[in-house]
């Protein structure tokens, strides 16, 4: 099995999803309302932007073997942790218990994307030592 590939494949599903899920937002109006919090607003909005570009750039990266991506991916994957924490104390804070379980198994597959990311650059640094 291709890890990277993997990796890069979850990388560009959670990119789509992540800017999905705030167009969608946007578009239904379910956001916090603009006057109230302006700021607040704006830098979510810039930061779930961020994430699914990231993300979806790592994801095309890693597919495609690219040396860049993966110093994008620690950025993008480390991205993707907050939101998704931040996210779970939101849902957890209003109530919706599923929505945080499936939070949680996100931030669980991230780590472990984190964590293989790490582990095979170690790795590799290793084997270019010899």
């Amino acid at each position: 099995m291709d890890w990277e590939r993997t990796v890069g494949g979850y990388a560009l599903v959670m990119g789509a999803v992540t800017l999905a899920i705030w167009v969608l937002t946007v578009e239904h109006g379910s956001v916090m309302e603009p006057r109230t919090d302006p700021f607040a607003l704006f830098a979510s909005l810039v930061l779930g932007g961020l994430t699914g570009v990231s993300l979806l750039a790592t994801g095309v990266g890693l597919v495609r073997s690219q040396l860049w991506a993966r110093p994008l991916s620690l950025v993008a994957f480390g991205l993707l942790f907050a939101g998704v924490i931040d996210s779970a104390g939101y849902y957890a804070g209003v109530g919706r218990v599923g929505v945080v379980v499936a939070l949680f198994v996100v931030c669980l597959v991230t780590l472990a994307a984190l964590g293989w990311l790490l582990v095979d650059a170690r790795n590799r640094a290793r084997r270019a030592a010899w």
